[in-house]
């Protein structure tokens, strides 16, 4: 019997309209720089429609897998988004573009491995706070037993997360704090659902801001771009570390309500980089408030529709996916517009589904489709539910008695 797909039509359609809307900012966002050598079309643009049109095959491809499947697949996929990270580190296939390593070099295209690592990243912890069994405080006399009676097996607890903080320390050199930062707010939030105690976690947030710290005075520039970030507008700094963030506060303050109207904004002439992480001024110049608010409502949508999901599942792995592909689409893209309205300093953060890149499209249609393949399997528990009592008792007598439906969706998350 195959096995049908469940399609949520908020999810997908708000999804499918951002991808579109995403290839008309590219293209509008590039085309004075195409114009400028001599093309109709940016390559930005072309090249969007091409991992457009992949990553929508992805996700499909994704959704035809069982949720079952993607769960035994999780440690393999965490073994290989670390193997693509230590790739980008080899001289010859490694890539380095304005001072970061963070691209594999395949000569007709560049993959960027610590975008499909965020995925990896979820699923990953999906699988291991689902299996993990909730801890029993056993008791000792002297600190010699509380050694190999709690800290021992504590320790133990704990290795399985070693993966997931080797990815972010190896993002972090690439370097790329801005997203390894998204996979640590992503770990947090799967915890936090699914059920560490408040004491391992605040353990691990403050190892995790002295690591945090040392990351940002390891490199003077990042301390430097923190500091100086409210004095952006001064003389000494908007023609330097200010500019960018300056340009696209102008940009988007200018658009007012409803914007200047299609192709008539002059961010794209003067950011650096207008297709990417501050492709969102050139939408707010030019459609103003307005358009800025249809971007939000989208991110918002797939955001919201995913964590509401998330609370009507039954299966812990469910939940946990959900949530955390939930988070890492809303977290990235209100860190991005902060970004571009300088609430924040420019990190380095693309906006999902709008900027350009095909590596971070590829990985978010892929995580739908992910998403869709959990729908699909709770429509089957569903159906399975809607069986009549009678027609479940005349199946039980042939082979084995089945074991009650609830007991392998009872599973417990918590860590204690």
């Amino acid at each position: 019997m195959t096995r049908s797909l469940k399609f949520d039509p908020f999810l997908i359609g708000a999804a499918l309209i951002a991808t579109v809307l995403g290839l008309i900012a590219i293209w509008d966002a590039g085309y004075a720089r195409a114009a400028v050598n001599g093309t109709l079309l940016p390559r930005e643009f072309w090249m969007q429609g091409i991992f457009s049109v992949l990553s929508v095959g992805l996700g499909l491809a994704c959704a035809k897998i069982t949720v079952q499947k993607w769960e035994k697949l999780a440690s393999w996929l965490m073994g290989l988004g670390l193997f693509g990270l230590l790739l980008v580190e080899l001289p010859v296939i490694g890539k380095e573009i304005g001072g970061a390593r963070r691209w594999i070099d395949l000569k007709v295209m560049t993959i960027q491995p610590s975008e499909f690592v965020k995925l990896a990243a979820i699923i990953y912890l999906a699988a291991i706070l689902t299996r993990h069994k909730p801890w029993e405080k056993p008791k000792f006399k002297n600190n010699r037993q509380w050694v190999g009676k709690v800290l021992i097996p504590k320790i133990g607890r704990a290795l399985p997360f070693l993966p997931v903080l080797l990815s972010i320390a190896l993002i972090e050199h690439e370097p790329d704090l801005a997203t390894a930062m998204v996979v640590v707010v992503v770990m947090y939030a799967m915890m936090f659902v699914g059920g560490v105690s408040w004491k391992s976690m605040a353990l691990m947030s403050l190892i995790g801001a002295a690591f945090a710290g040392y990351m940002i005075m390891d490199k003077p520039y990042r301390i430097e771009r923190i500091l100086n970030h409210s004095s952006r507008w001064s003389e000494r700094n908007i023609e330097d570390i200010g500019y960018q963030t300056t340009q696209s506060e102008m940009a988007m303050a200018s658009g007012g309500m409803i914007g200047h109207g299609l192709g008539e904004g002059r961010a794209k002439h003067t950011l650096p980089a207008p297709t990417t992480d501050f492709i969102i001024a050139t939408v707010a110049e030019e459609f103003g408030l307005v358009g800025s608010l249809v971007i939000l409502a989208l991110m918002g949508t797939i955001a919201l529709r995913l964590a509401l999901l998330s609370f009507s599942r039954r299966e812990s792995f469910d939940r946990l996916l959900l949530l955390g592909v939930a988070v890492w689409i809303g977290v990235q893209s209100a860190t991005n517009i902060m970004m571009a309205n300088g609430t924040l300093p420019p990190i380095g953060l693309p906006l999902a589904f709008f900027s350009y890149g095909g590596s971070s499209l590829l990985a978010i249609w892929a995580a739908i489709g992910i998403c869709t393949s959990v729908l699909s399997r709770q429509e089957s528990l569903d159906e399975d539910d809607s069986e009549p009592p009678v027609a479940k008792k005349k199946k039980r007598k042939f082979g084995v008695p089945k074991k009650n439906p609830t007991q392998h969706r009872s599973r417990s998350v918590t860590l204690r």
